[in-house]
């Protein structure tokens, strides 16, 4: 559900460790889609081959197109990914909300 151009995403991946861990929920807006993006903006793509992703944009271009890469070494790499046009920028994440680690039971 999207209210006022902002959604909440749920990460389900490593690729974005320890910046965004497994488990952690993204706020995404809609309206920065208006905006310039730019180097170190972390966004959510729609890839062709690997679905919604959240990243961090490595490069703009000359023509345009975005290259986008992961926190962790594990992730997919800037040339595995390939670039990506701004149509399929579904948004840029203005905040991270990490889960809480569980408190310890005291005895």
């Amino acid at each position: 559900m999207s209210f006022f151009g902002l959604k909440i995403w749920k990460v389900t991946g490593h690729s974005m460790f320890p910046r965004i861990p497994q488990h952690s929920y993204v706020l995404a807006s809609f309206w920065y889609n208006f905006k310039k993006i730019k180097p170190n903006h972390t966004v959510l793509i729609n890839h062709p081959k690997y679905g919604m992703l959240v990243k961090n944009v490595a490069i703009v271009d000359k023509n345009n197109l975005i290259w986008c890469k992961g926190e962790n070494a594990s992730s997919i790499s800037v040339e595995q990914l390939g670039p990506v046009s701004k149509q399929q920028v579904i948004g840029r994440v203005l905040k991270v909300f990490i889960k809480p680690k569980s408190a310890s039971t005291i005895a």
